[in-house]
């Protein structure tokens, strides 16, 4: 079946926070698929009296009810790291606020010329971003800019799983 390389847009945060646990779970088994994402949210039923259909709030019966639409439409093997949300790294996201903030730059490709233009030096002579991890955000904004163009909102990126 053909997953839309860009169906993560569709997952909401509480989802891709337990796909993310899932994926960094080392006690299940990898690669996770929806069908283990599934499990995990079944696993968090609080009580043996309410039906295996129900979950033990609002917010886990919304997670289980999203989770269930998407096997009914991918499959329970469809590999659960394609539904996940791309968040960015610690110092992008320092970037990214630094560019919303000061410099009113809501896109991708906004922010990379800030960046270039002095943006990034200016949070590393603050101490905001460390002088060596310069080239990894800048790598990180870059593939980000590829996979989802440089009209994408920077605010998007923003949040951790």
């Amino acid at each position: 079946m053909f997953i839309p390389e860009d169906v993560f847009e569709n997952t909401s945060d509480e989802l891709s926070a337990v796909i993310a646990g899932v994926l960094d779970n080392d006690a299940l088994a990898q690669p996770a698929t929806l069908a283990s994402v599934r499990e995990t949210v079944l696993a968090e039923v609080k009580t043996v009296t309410i039906p295996l259909n129900r979950f033990s709030s609002d917010d886990w019966q919304a997670v289980g009810v999203e989770i269930d639409a998407l096997i009914e439409e991918y499959g329970a093997d469809a590999l659960a790291v394609r539904f996940l949300r791309p968040w960015a790294s610690e110092p992008l996201q320092r970037l990214i606020e630094a560019g919303l903030d000061g410099e009113g730059i809501p896109s991708l490709g906004g922010l990379f010329e800030a960046a270039e233009r002095g943006l990034l030096a200016s949070l590393i002579g603050q101490g905001e971003i460390d002088d060596d991890e310069s080239q990894t955000v800048i790598a990180e904004l870059k593939n980000l800019i590829d996979r989802h163009g440089e009209d994408a909102l920077a605010e998007g990126f923003l949040g951790s799983p």
